[in-house]
């Protein structure tokens, strides 16, 4: 070849390379320009650089008459050498994992174009891990890309030297891949690490909060009383959206095998995502039999190093006794059961047989084969009587006497669901019922402390303290009489007032109006001397000792001597407060109004009511007033609460440290308190649903 051969070919090769300077392109255009065979060489070479650069099909406008087709041999062998160059051409990044993967495109191609395939690169930026197990970790990822978060589960350090973890690995990303639902983690990508060779794969990223941890936070409320009773439901829903998971995996053939509030995740904006299905088995007969990774069940079943730690919490008893033919749909059905045990009490089933650790496992292991469920009412006694009966139906120890299929388990919580929703409106009827009759209990209470307030500040009271003729005080007294009349009238649930000095643990009364115990219509002023002169009572002492314009209000049995009766037919609703001499400054004495609870219990209860059952009681409980299916029943008036009524009793025990009970077992009982004097003296309702 002569040196302007070789000079040529030389600048040609750095013409497709892009490495030529200025005086070098023109010297190689000049000479290109010497004939029409380097023109034509020329102008090809342009198409060959443009496609590389660009791809082949962008060289089938530029190919001119004067330039020789391409046949498809030479097309093809174009395409592959584009494709080799533009691999070696990108450098890839060393910080993060990389995958190399090729994908298949069905499309239309032209007759002389073979069918081919597309190369995708990869790049995925490790950032933090994010979960392990006992096969592989977790890692959060960025997709370089597309610039979004994923999720990278690789096998972990120890798992790489067993030919069966890869197996097992790939097959799960297999098993996860084809199973392609809503509640299911989707897979985005999998392959192996261009340096390492180590096989990954990437899905979505669905955040670390597991239902797991809705679980706990939810059982922390319950127990310190701020749940809200929606929150159960609102974690039903997500238990149902499980199930349809579940249930679309069965109908491809698939068998979880490790179900567990640990491995569904919740997004924020709650979503649920069935992870890890790293151990399921594929039925004989399923639509994914010949799609999967064929793999022994004996070799599924040698579980790794600590990845049976969480598993025998929630696993059924024919996992326990590893009777691998006997791994059915039922064995989910279990699995299921022992999430929604979760859910009910806060604690996995089998928790009580694992212990601390301390534990032989495969004593625990024996004990779950063996022995049934327990209940979830023995763990929470509060759980509902009706979920309490599915979780022990799913979870039972023999399989033909658990749900068949998913299907049913989710018809019977669905069923409970809907039924509890008439109930819960029902039960939100009888709170609203309970709630006014509370609210009218503190009306009359705050118009009785308003009242004797007033009363206590009339001119005659000070006029009485201060005028010592008879005369005077005969006029004093007419006149607070009379207005003490009025009261009573306006009033007809008070049964007297009285005006009274208190020295020296003495009271002697001064003015007292009262209603007539025969016919209460009738109301008189006491003559003087009918008037009482003795002991005073704790309570009457309790008001003296008060401030001015503080009183007393309670439930007491009479206000003036301490009664050790316990008749809760006297029981008498009382206010007072204490009077204080304006010159002196000193304690004269009392004024205290009389209130018969009784009627004004009769008067609340005499409306109608959607509550089958509402009963009044005292702080000891006592029946102070009941109204069964819309009448009123005195006769249990001043009956033991337990003794009468026992459906009340855990209510009414609750109560006494508490304003408001809320039934959660059976939606049936509801029960509130007013307090009269805190943490001394009040009065509960409770109530009992239709």
């Amino acid at each position: 070849m002569s040196n302007d051969a070789k000079k040529l070919s030389v600048l040609i090769s750095q013409s497709l390379r892009v490495e030529l300077d200025k005086t070098d392109k023109e010297q190689l255009e000049n000479h290109l320009d010497e004939n029409e065979q380097s023109r034509k060489f020329s102008a090809l070479s342009k198409v060959i650089q443009k496609s590389v650069a660009f791809g082949l099909d962008s060289i089938a406008e530029d190919v001119s008459e004067d330039i020789p087709s391409l046949s498809v041999d030479s097309k093809k062998s174009l395409r592959d050498s584009m494709a080799t160059a533009l691999r070696e051409k990108k450098e890839l990044s060393h910080a993060g994992l990389i995958n190399t993967m090729e994908r298949d495109h069905n499309r239309e191609v032209d007759d002389d174009e073979l069918p081919g395939k597309r190369q995708v690169s990869s790049d995925f930026q490790l950032l933090r891990r994010i979960g392990q197990g006992g096969l592989g970790s977790v890692w959060l990822a960025r997709d370089e890309q597309l610039n979004r978060k994923v999720a990278i589960k690789e096998l972990r350090p120890e798992a790489m030297e067993s030919p069966k973890a890869w197996k097992r690995f790939e097959r799960e990303a297999e098993i996860t891949g084809l199973l392609e639902h809503p509640n299911i983690v989707p897979i985005y990508q999998y392959g192996n690490d261009r340096t390492s060779a180590e096989p990954f794969y990437a899905m979505r990223f669905v955040g670390k909060r597991t239902l797991a941890d809705a679980i706990l936070e939810y059982h922390d409320r319950l127990d310190v009383g701020e749940a809200d009773p929606l929150e159960l439901h609102r974690l039903l829903a997500v238990f149902l959206d499980i199930c349809g998971a579940i249930a679309y995996a069965h109908s491809r053939g698939v068998v979880h095998r490790d179900l567990k509030p640990e491995n569904v995740a919740l997004d924020n904006f709650g979503q649920v995502i069935v992870l890890d299905w790293g151990v399921a088995k594929i039925l004989e007969d399923g639509e994914l039999t010949d799609k999967v990774l064929p793999l022994s069940d004996t070799m599924m079943s040698q579980t790794m190093q600590g990845e049976i730690v969480g598993t025998p919490l929630y696993m059924a008893p024919e996992q326990a006794e590893s009777k691998v033919e006997n791994i059915s749909e039922r064995t989910d059905v279990y699995g299921l059961g022992a999430t929604l045990f979760a859910i009910l009490t806060g604690s996995a089933p089998h928790a009580n047989s694992i212990g601390d650790g301390d534990t032989d496992i495969r004593s625990a292991v024996k004990a779950i084969a063996q022995k049934e469920a327990p209940r979830a009412r023995e763990y929470r006694p509060s759980t509902p009587l009706e979920l309490d009966a599915i979780c022990a139906k799913a979870m039972a120890i023999k399989q033909h006497l658990r749900y068949q299929a998913v299907g049913e388990l989710v018809e019977a919580v669905e069923r409970w669901t809907a039924g509890q929703s008439g109930k819960q409106s029902k039960y939100e009827a009888m709170r609203m019922e309970g709630r006014e009759l509370r609210a009218d209990t503190q009306s009359v209470v705050d118009d009785l402390e308003r009242n004797v307030q007033f009363m206590s500040r009339l001119p005659p009271i000070q006029k009485l303290i201060g005028t010592e003729t008879e005369e005077e005080i005969g006029v004093w007294r007419e006149r607070l009489a009379t207005i003490y009349e009025g009261l009573l009238s306006a009033n007809s649930a008070y049964s007297s007032v009285v005006y009274f000095q208190v020295e020296n643990d003495q009271f002697t009364e001064l003015v007292r109006v009262e209603r007539s115990s025969r016919d209460l219509a009738r109301i008189r002023t006491v003559p003087k001397s009918r008037l009482r002169t003795t002991k005073a009572s704790d309570y009457i002492l309790d008001v003296a000792r008060m401030k001015p314009d503080e009183g007393i209000t309670s439930l007491v049995m009479d206000p003036f001597c301490d009664s050790q009766e316990t008749d809760e037919e006297t029981i008498t609703l009382v206010s007072g407060v204490p009077v204080y001499d304006e010159q002196t400054e000193e304690l004269f004495g009392v004024v205290m109004i009389e209130c018969d609870i009784r009627n004004v219990l009769r008067r609340q209860f005499s409306r109608q009511f959607q509550s089958q059952e509402i009963v009044a009681v005292s702080d000891e409980s006592k029946v102070m007033m009941r109204i069964e299916n819309g009448q009123l029943n005195e006769s249990s008036i001043g009956s033991s609460l337990a003794a009468e009524l026992p459906h009340f009793d855990e209510a009414a025990r609750k109560l006494q440290n508490s304003l408001e009970y809320i039934d959660e077992t059976d939606a049936n009982i509801y029960g509130l308190r007013i307090w009269l004097v805190p943490n001394r003296h009040g009065l509960m309702y409770l109530l009992k649903r239709k």
